[in-house]
């Protein structure tokens, strides 16, 4: 694959994983925010009481609740992982950003960083140079 191809797709996925992460802020922004005016009567105690009184109400939303959970848990592995190996800083920060923030927020944005890392370490590859050709030179005749 030629260099320019490797970096349009990293550019292509840097793209989806910004994409992701901004409309997954604006979705589950506008949601939080909607739950807690909804909820503020209750103070800031009493609006995560009521968060997870909702979220463990029935069995449908502790199905999706403990996919979530799930779904966290291997996702960080997966984040300690793949930092290990491209050597990001901080995943810690990821991995608790996602119940601050949301799991498709934290998770694009660490793609996002790692698909970057790559890019990074990817070099061009050198096309040989030739040599410069050495001068002629006859020997006499004997």
């Amino acid at each position: 694959m030629p260099p320019t191809e490797a970096w349009a797709n990293d550019r292509s996925l840097c793209r989806m994983y910004a994409l992701f992460a901004t409309a997954g802020t604006l979705v589950m922004g506008t949601l939080a925010v909607t739950f807690v005016v909804r909820n503020a009567d209750a103070g800031p105690i009493g609006v995560m009481r009521n968060f997870l009184r909702d979220a463990t109400h029935n069995l449908a939303s502790c199905f999706i609740y403990a996919d979530l959970a799930l779904i966290w848990a291997a996702l960080g592995a997966y984040m300690i992982i793949e930092a290990r190996r491209w050597r990001i800083r901080h995943v810690w920060a990821y991995i608790v950003g996602a119940p601050a923030l949301a799991l498709i927020v934290s998770f694009s944005v660490f793609m996002y960083v790692r698909q970057r890392r790559i890019a990074a370490t990817r070099t061009p590859t050198p096309q040989p140079t030739p040599a410069p050709a050495a001068p002629a030179t006859k020997e006499p005749q004997r």
